[in-house]
């Protein structure tokens, strides 16, 4: 009996070059008689060409970073209407991480099945809501930590400012209270109440000798 719940055709989304060969092995050990189909640069088209495993290729052109917003309508039309049964992203790392662009791309083909293989070859399942789970997290980590280098740019730049503030703060206040006519009185009258207190204190000496 045919087993109609293995995937014919499969999207495999080139987000990680050294994850690829690897990736593709697993799938055609997993499933011989699929078509893969990679969703890669243009600058890849050669290698890919000379893979005996892959069936066809969707060029993203040029780009650097693929997401939804950088792909072309054209592309977008050929993921989301290429009737494919399984989509996978590929990741550097482990847990797949910083990888929502590309796992949303996958989700946007509408697969029956949507994995991310690691470096390790292993996958995960995910859906829609794991899309957007990871989004969020994403996003989330990347505001907190925009919020602390911002903050902390901030407190560094008033410490330093006050650093260097201080010295001519404390030369204005000196000359300031040096000016000061108040204290210049002040000065004078203890000046004066001094000298009056040592003519006091020598008048009755010179009494007594006369």
């Amino acid at each position: 009996m045919k087993d109609t719940t293995r995937p014919k055709k499969i999207l495999l989304i080139r987000s990680a070059a050294n994850t690829l060969n690897t990736t593709i092995n697993s799938l055609k050990n997993e499933f011989p008689s699929s078509k893969i189909t990679v969703l890669a640069p243009e600058t890849a088209r050669k290698n890919l060409e000379s893979n005996p495993n892959v069936d066809a290729m969707i060029s993203t052109g040029t780009i650097n970073r693929m997401s939804l917003f950088s792909l072309k309508n054209k592309v977008i039309r050929k993921i989301r209407f290429g009737q494919f049964d399984l989509a996978i992203a590929l990741y550097n790392i482990d847990h797949g991480m910083g990888y929502s662009n590309i796992d949303f791309l996958a989700w946007l083909s509408r697969a029956k099945s949507i994995r991310g293989y690691n470096v390790r070859g292993t996958f995960i399942e995910f859906n829609g809501w794991g899309v957007l789970k990871k989004y969020f997290l994403e996003k989330t980590s990347f505001t907190w930590f925009v919020i602390n280098a911002f903050t902390t740019i901030v407190l560094f730049a008033f410490i330093t400012l006050g650093f260097l503030l201080e010295w001519p703060i404390r030369k204005i206040f000196k000359i300031t209270s040096s000016q000061d006519p108040s204290q210049k009185q002040k000065k004078a009258g203890l000046s004066q109440h001094t000298q009056s207190s040592s003519i006091h204190s020598i008048a009755p000496g010179v009494h007594q000798k006369v």
